[in-house]
């Protein structure tokens, strides 16, 4: 027997005169225990029962106000969302000027004062973000939204030598995802200098031209302590992974030709899934169709869905070291050609592997193989990203630890980042955006003054 069709009440939506005090603060507390819900089980881990439960409240109760979590989730998103476009809105005019920069400087504050209220939104974001899952449409429309509004002020600027919408699809994955690092303080400095790093990478991103002193004069002169925490070069060690983590060269050894392709088919299909839809909705009959076997062939080779994730996750991080060491030597007169070559590789193992990457972002599952993987890759980056970056002979002060961080946040992001919304690039395009991003934003000496206008 079909169940049937829940129909909410139109007095208790958001915007009803009819809802009254008391079905507003009824309302309000089911999205405020859904937050803490989501910040301590994630999205897929709460239920509906959790959340009635958690409000005192039936389900048919609160089904009266929402349809599902994932409508209170929506309702987050878009909370979270108009505050941002309210920052942007009170956005002063930028330019490589001290006035500028100092407008800047105080919308990236902004920024993350709205991340704080509501970090488990952003935190979150990754579990419901794949291309196929149900709330990509609503996600998709919001990106679009903050996407025009952002590259408008920036053509306004104007920005000069990177289109200004691909610039702000850049900004908008590096401040994000650089305020996760921030959030769980991984930067190792006080918010304040994170900010202040975040300000001036940020602001020669979008006017590379800007002069050393337009820096010094707002964010590091008055304070001989952030001076010397600013130009401290971190001796980053890639993280020594748990015992059990190994690559897995050996575990398909003495397999012939047909029975490795057979694996490989099982590998891609799995990670075309993990990608478009997400790890928490595939099951092993959808990757055994995908890759065109039988679900037999399956558990020859893997025990279930979480073993065919731990191998891709170490052959990502296998890959990831590799390119870590070829980035480290980018170096020279032909730097230039060599990072947009060694660009193309990294967007094609992005996407070869992005839903290793969005499961490492989630950190779900909590699966030790996988995150040993994971800190592995991240740990081979960072310190690949901070040999390079302390190469530069600079003009103005920047800590070269959070640098990596907002480096290794753009390319965590940006490959996919807009993926099917209108602002979805050709990868040769995605490579030069961000080529052009890394040398304005990250490989600048900053030594030219800034154009008068």
């Amino acid at each position: 027997m079909a169940r049937p069709e829940i129909v909410r009440r139109a007095s208790y939506g958001p915007m009803s005169p009819a809802i009254g005090e008391r079905g507003a603060r009824t309302r309000q507390q089911i999205v405020d225990v859904t937050l803490d819900l989501f910040a301590e089980q994630g999205v897929h881990g709460t239920l509906v029962d959790d959340i009635a439960k958690g409000v005192g409240i039936s389900r048919a109760t609160l089904y009266q106000y929402f349809e599902s979590k994932e409508q209170i989730f929506l309702e987050l998103v878009e909370e979270s969302g108009a505050a941002l476009l309210r920052v942007m809105k009170r956005l002063q005019p930028l330019g490589p000027t001290p006035e500028g920069f100092d407008n800047l400087h105080w919308w990236l504050g902004e920024w993350a004062w709205v991340y704080e209220r509501y970090a488990t939104m952003f935190i979150q974001w990754a579990n419901v973000d794949s291309p196929q899952a149900p709330l990509r449409e609503m996600i998709r429309r919001w990106l679009e939204v903050y996407t025009a509004r952002l590259s408008s002020r920036l053509a306004a600027t104007p920005v000069e030598g990177v289109d200004p919408e691909d610039l702000a699809v850049a900004l908008w994955a590096t401040v994000e995802r650089y305020n996760y690092y921030r959030h769980t303080r991984a930067t190792g400095l006080p918010d304040e200098l994170a900010i202040d790093n975040l300000a001036v990478v940020v602001q020669l991103m979008l006017f590379p031209e800007t002069a050393p002193a337009v820096f010094a004069s707002h964010v590091f002169a008055a304070d001989a302590i952030s001076l010397r925490l600013t130009r401290r070069v971190p001796r980053r060690r890639v993280p020594s992974p748990r015992k059990e983590w190994r690559p897995e060269h050996g575990r398909f050894a003495g397999l012939s030709a047909q029975a490795m392709g057979t694996v490989r088919a099982l590998l891609d299909a799995g990670g075309r899934l993990f990608a478009t839809t997400g790890y928490h909705t595939v099951n092993v009959d959808q990757i055994v169709v995908e890759a065109g076997l039988a679900r037999g062939t399956f558990y020859k080779y893997f025990s279930d869905k979480l073993d065919l994730l731990v191998t891709l996750a170490r052959e990502c991080a296998e890959e990831i070291i590799e390119m870590s060491a070829r980035f480290a030597r980018l170096a020279g007169p032909g730097m230039a050609v060599a990072l947009r070559q060694w660009l193309t590789d990294f967007v094609a193992l992005h996407r070869r592997h992005a839903g290793v990457f969005r499961v490492w972002l989630e950190q779900v599952p909590r699966d030790d193989a996988v995150q040993d993987a994971g800190r592995v890759a991240v740990g081979a980056a960072l310190a690949s990203i901070a040999h390079v970056l302390g190469r530069v002979r600079r003009e103005y002060d920047l800590d070269i630890g959070a640098a990596s961080l907002m480096l290794l946040a753009l390319l965590e992001r940006f490959p996919d980042q807009a993926i099917g919304t209108k602002y979805e690039r050709a990868p040769d395009r995605v490579v030069e955006t961000m080529a052009a991003v890394i040398e304005r934003g990250f490989l600048n000496a900053a030594t030219a003054s800034p154009r008068k206008r």
